[in-house]
Order: C-alpha cells, then sequence, then structure tokens
C-alpha cells in the first residue's frame, strides 16, 4: 500500500505546484511607450557666466545618446565637437572647444537620447547656458511646407538663421536680385530642425534681423550646397521676445532650474499658425510665424551621358537633362563626296533620350552635330561595332545569322480592356513613309482594309484605317496609324489587318497583325465638371468663355493658370491650362478621391517653376481646391471654385 500511495502522493503534488506555477507567470502588460524624464541639470539650465568644462542632465532611467552628430544640435556652431556619454542615469556633455565671451550656448536634443530598454526617444529639450551675464531671449517660429504639395516633407529639414551683420551689403549695382553667398560658405550662428509637421523654433536670439532659410541638408554640412531643395523669405526676419517662463514660485528647485527648458519644449511643440504679418514688439506667446516654401531647382549642367549605334542605322543619345523642344539635330560632311542622309528622331521618356533613324539600311557610321537652348553644342562621331552573335535559339546547328526573320515594322497599341472612348493605335518599330502600292491604286478601299469580329456573335464586318503624319519626329516624315471603329461598350472585338499595307523609311513592308480587345463600359467612369470664378464673374459667364471661342482673350486680372486634377497620392491625373474664368471637363475618370490644384504660371511656360535662392526667386504659387472630391463610377459632379481672391 505504501509503495502505491507514496508515488500517487508526489504526482498529486506535482500536479497542484505545476497548477499553482502557471498562475504566477506574469502576463505581460503594455508596452512602456513613455520617454525618458529629466529630473535636473548640473550645473542648472540656464547658468549665467557659465566656465564649466561639462554639463549633464539627470533622467529618471537609464539612457543612451543616439546619434549625436545628427540628432543633437549646438549654436553657435563649434568647431571641436562636444563629446557625448552616459554616467548612470545621466548624460554627460563635455565641451572641447573655446566658449566665446558674452554667448549664449544653446543645445537641442532632437530625439537624441532615448530609454535604455524600449529605445523611446525624448521628443526635445534644450539645455541653455551663457558666458555673459543674460541669456538671449528672442525667437523665431514657423513651418516649412513642401512648394507643390503644401504638406510637411517627410525628409529632415533643417532651419539655418544668418544675423544681419554677417550678410554682405547689398550691391547697388545689381540689376536683379542675387542670394546672400554666406549660406554656401558659413555654417550658420543659429539652427534648427522641423518636427514632423513641419513647425520649427529658434530660441534664445539676440535681437536682430536674420536671414532665414530651410535646407535638405543632404550632405550634413549645414550649408546650402548646389541642387539642394531649399526654402527662403523675400525679407529678413525679425526675431521677437520669447514668451515669459511659467511661474515657478511654487516648484521645487529641480523643476526651477528647468523652466527655461520647458518653455523651449512647450514652443516648439505648439503648431505654428500662418500669419503675414511679423510684429518686432511681440512679447506674448502668441509669436508670429514665418510661412516657407521648400522646392527644389536642379539645375544640372548639360552633356551628352551616351551616345551609341543600337544597330546599323539607329542611333541613341541620352543627354544629361531633358532636351528643349528646339534642339537640332543635323549631319557634319567633310567633302562633296560624302552622302547627305535623311535624319528621322524625336525624345523619348522624359525627353532626355533621342532616338535617330538614318534613312540608309546599312549605314553604320555618321558625324552628327547636336545643338540645344539648354548649352549643347556638340559634335558626335560614331562608329556601329558589332556585338558577339548569341546562342542561337532555334532549331539546333542552325546559325542565328542564317534564321531567316521578317521585319514585324507594325505593333498594336491597344490594351485587352480598351478605354472605350480612345483610339485603336498601332505603333511602328521604324519611321513609316506610306501606304504600299496596291493600295495607293484604290485609296478608298483603305475605308475597309481591317476586317472586324464581333465576337459576341461572331458577326463580320469591315473598318478602315488611316496613316498620318507623326508631329513628335523632326522632321515630321514618320507617320502613324490608327483603326477607323467605334465599338459598342462592353463588347469584345477582333481586328485582322492584312500584309504588306505599309512600309518603312527602309522599304520594310509590314505582316499582317491581329488585334483583340474588349471595350471598357462607360458606366465604369465617373466625370467632373470645374467652373472657375473670379470676384467678379457669375457661374453663367464662366460657362460662356469656355464655349465661346470669339471670347478667349486672356484677362489682365486673370493669370495664366494651370489647373490640375490629382489623385489621393498627390499624382497629377489631368491638366487644363486657362488664362480665364471657365468651366472645365475631366471626363471617363475611374472612381476615387480627387483633388485640384492651380499652378499661377508667372512665367507662362506651361509648368510649375520652383523657386531658386540666387535668383531670389520663389517657387511659383499653388492654390489647393479646399476639399476633397470623392468621386464614384458612373457619376458626374459638379463644382465651383471661386479662386479670383486667392490669386492675390
Amino acid at each position: 500500500m505504501n509503495k502505491i500511495s507514496v508515488p500517487f502522493t508526489m504526482l498529486a503534488c506535482l500536479f497542484v505546484l505545476s497548477a499553482c506555477a502557471k498562475q504566477g507567470f506574469p502576463s505581460g502588460g503594455p508596452k512602456d511607450e513613455t520617454p525618458p524624464v529629466v529630473l535636473g541639470t548640473t550645473p542648472q539650465n540656464g547658468t549665467l557666466n557659465f566656465n564649466f568644462k561639462e554639463f549633464s542632465i539627470l533622467f529618471d532611467e537609464y539612457v543612451n545618446v543616439k546619434d549625436a552628430d545628427n540628432n543633437i544640435l549646438v549654436s553657435p556652431t563649434m568647431s571641436k565637437k562636444p563629446e557625448y556619454s552616459t554616467k548612470g542615469r545621466s548624460v554627460v556633455v563635455k565641451l572641447k572647444d573655446t566658449l566665446h565671451a558674452n554667448t549664449t550656448y544653446l543645445f537641442q536634443f532632437k530625439e537624441g537620447i532615448v530609454d535604455f530598454n524600449e529605445g523611446n526617444a525624448l521628443p526635445s529639450y534644450e539645455y541653455v547656458f551663457s558666458t555673459g551675464s543674460s541669456i538671449d531671449s528672442m525667437t523665431l517660429r514657423g513651418k516649412v511646407l513642401d512648394a507643390l504639395t503644401d504638406k510637411p516633407r517627410t525628409e529632415t529639414i533643417t532651419v539655418l538663421a544668418y544675423p544681419e551683420s554677417s550678410l554682405t551689403p547689398p550691391d547697388s549695382t545689381l540689376t536683379t536680385p542675387q542670394g546672400d553667398s554666406i549660406v554656401a560658405k558659413e555654417q550658420p550662428m543659429y539652427m534648427t530642425r522641423c518636427d514632423k509637421e513641419g513647425n520649427f523654433t529658434l530660441n534664445h536670439l539676440r535681437p536682430g534681423r536674420y536671414l532665414l532659410l530651410a535646407i535638405e541638408d543632404g550632405d550634413k554640412n549645414l550649408r546650402l550646397t548646389a541642387d539642394e531643395p531649399v526654402a527662403f523669405l523675400d525679407t529678413l526676419a525679425v526675431a521677437v521676445k520669447m514668451p515669459p517662463a511659467p511661474d515657478t514660485t511654487a516648484l521645487d528647485s529641480t523643476s526651477a532650474s528647468d523652466s527655461l527648458a520647458k518653455v523651449a519644449d512647450t514652443l516648439v511643440s505648439t503648431p505654428a499658425t500662418a500669419t503675414l504679418a511679423h510684429d518686432s514688439t511681440a512679447t506674448t506667446p502668441d509669436v508670429y510665424s514665418y510661412i516657407m516654401k521648400i522646392s527644389q531647382d536642379k539645375k544640372e549642367k548639360q552633356r551628352i551621358a551616351k551616345s551609341e549605334f543600337l544597330r546599323k542605322s539607329r542611333i541613341q543619345i541620352v543627354t544629361k537633362v531633358p532636351l528643349s523642344p528646339n534642339y537640332s539635330l543635323s549631319q557634319i560632311t567633310y567633302d562633296s563626296t560624302s552622302p547627305q542622309l535623311q535624319l528621322y528622331h524625336k525624345t523619348l521618356t522624359k525627353g532626355d533620350t533621342l532616338d535617330v533613324w538614318i534613312g540608309c539600311k546599312e549605314c553604320d557610321s555618321i558625324t552628327l552635330l547636336l545643338k540645344d537652348t539648354t548649352g549643347l553644342n556638340d559634335t558626335l562621331r560614331l562608329q556601329f561595332r558589332a556585338s558577339a552573335p548569341k546562342k542561337a535559339k532555334g532549331p539546333a546547328g542552325i546559325s542565328p545569322q542564317l534564321q531567316k526573320t521578317t521585319p514585324n515594322i507594325m505593333q498594336s497599341l491597344v490594351a485587352k480592356n480598351h478605354p472605350f472612348y480612345d483610339t485603336l493605335w498601332l505603333s511602328f518599330d521604324n519611321p513609316v513613309e506610306g501606304i504600299c502600292d496596291p493600295w495607293l491604286q484604290d485609296s478608298s478601299s483603305l475605308d475597309s482594309a481591317v476586317l472586324v469580329m464581333a465576337m459576341k456573335d461572331s458577326t463580320l464586318s469591315h473598318c478602315g484605317i488611316r496613316l498620318l503624319p507623326d508631329s513628335t519626329f523632326a522632321p515630321a516624315l514618320g507617320k502613324k496609324a490608327y483603326i477607323v471603329f467605334e465599338g459598342k461598350p462592353g463588347e469584345k472585338y477582333r481586328f485582322s489587318i492584312p500584309d504588306k499595307l505599309f512600309y518603312d523609311i527602309f522599304l520594310n513592308k509590314s505582316d499582317s497583325l491581329t488585334v483583340s480587345t474588349e471595350f471598357t463600359k462607360t458606366e465604369s467612369y465617373g466625370n467632373i465638371f470645374l467652373t472657375l470664378l473670379s470676384s467678379d464673374t457669375t457661374a453663367n459667364q464662366a460657362t460662356q468663355n469656355i464655349n465661346d471661342s470669339t471670347s478667349s482673350q486672356p484677362s489682365s486680372l486673370f493669370p495664366q493658370l494651370i489647373v490640375q486634377l490629382t489623385n489621393d497620392r498627390g499624382e497629377m491625373v489631368r491638366q487644363q491650362i486657362v488664362s480665364q474664368p471657365c468651366k472645365l471637363s475631366f471626363l471617363h475618370l475611374k472612381g476615387g478621391k480627387y483633388n485640384f490644384r492651380a499652378i499661377i504660371d508667372l512665367d507662362r511656360n506651361n509648368q510649375w517653376t520652383p523657386g531658386n535662392y540666387w535668383q531670389q526667386r520663389q517657387p511659383e504659387k499653388i492654390i489647393h481646391f479646399e476639399k476633397t472630391l470623392e468621386l464614384r463610377e458612373n457619376w458626374d459632379m459638379e463644382e465651383k471654385w471661386e479662386i479670383g481672391t486667392l490669386l492675390k
């Protein structure tokens, strides 16, 4: 009995202990997301006549210093960077540089201090001291927004401030304004960083006026480097009084010592409100804000990045920046015996690639002259170099050079689900010269050259095909083609185009081509109609203007506008250019969220022009429609935009 009862008793005890152990496991809790809290500083924050070699900040928990070079900003800048370390629950800052007399120094910890366990960052903390008998107490605050989207940038934006006394005196002989070169040569006296909402605050400045600049400091040198995005003000910014510190008489000495830092943190976290007024006498917490719009005027020097024969008779030229519409390309011949060849060329993609066809099928060398208003005036001497033959993919034992290939110069640009309202375009591998002889004898036969099958009931019919000059070519000798057909929305069709219909500049004749597609349904789209109104224009007048070509004279009070429809990602979907109040139609849109923006096209170049600090040119102003439109399929929306008062 004992032999049996002892093990049983032991098993029972183990079971009880196991159950108790399971109940005793910690269930965990909410993740610690609380940032470290400052308990005090040594010497005190706001110390006067500072002559120490270091200072420390005590926290309520163990912390680490994270990427000090990027996350801790010091104003004025120091030639020898401070050294940051931790000791217990404190961050110790050792000063390596000689401090200037009677100068206020500000250390901004921008998420540079994180707790040891979870990595929660202290959002913003400022430590200030003065080597003199007072601490500078002026401030500048504002907001930096993307000039195109009117939203804060996701990239880190640094704000620089240069005192007026450090700037070059204006040159009265200059006919156009120029930006001061100090921003490219010297680091600023004061700097800060925008938060995620684009807000910035520069605290503890000396009284006076400042050149204010915001940059996306990619090289982290605290200077404006060529092509960096930049925002600036047309006038110098006037520093105003910082809001008074809160009453600290009821606080303990540790809290009182950090009152200046708390005021600084309050300024940083308070959203900046846009205003056009700047009051140098303001002493209340309602400090005026400066709004700056950041943009990038990327002016790369034009040059040819690549030029080569793709094959005999065809060349590709790639330029560093897009060519202007006024570029010219010509052949250079050195003697009268050299043949003058016909050139066909057009720009591709974003205008930085030039495709060139030479009107000689076996041409393997040529000298070209490319000129452009973007700064090109280059002579290109090109020679075709045959690449090594690739392994044959055809029948075994047959060389790829011996495999017969028939040039298929015509391809389809018709989608499998083609918009019912869109043209059925065809494309060509080479510039096409015209229609082959059998078809020229009876041009009316082109009206029935294409066999059409309606897939719904397999009924057959015929439709036409047209060849038009292609204006993208220079000279406009190349042709483009389209199928002349109006089908029913939602129906499927198959088009059969016979061979030997067209010939290209090398006298290659087109192969036969079969195109199958299903037209989309009308109810798959919606339409938006936007009426632009100025302060003295009614909706009826605006509607009449768009329909009356005789009244299309631009208004002197209504500048040229580029009205863009954008999707919910801020991407431009459609645009129209207008010079007067009118009604605009944006048809055949997919359902979704849309917005409108209008670019005030001051230079009338039909595109948005970014700002340029060196030319003191602000980015062209963009006006955003006040609401987001939610368009449903098979739906029409009518909107009015009183835009006249916003143009001033």
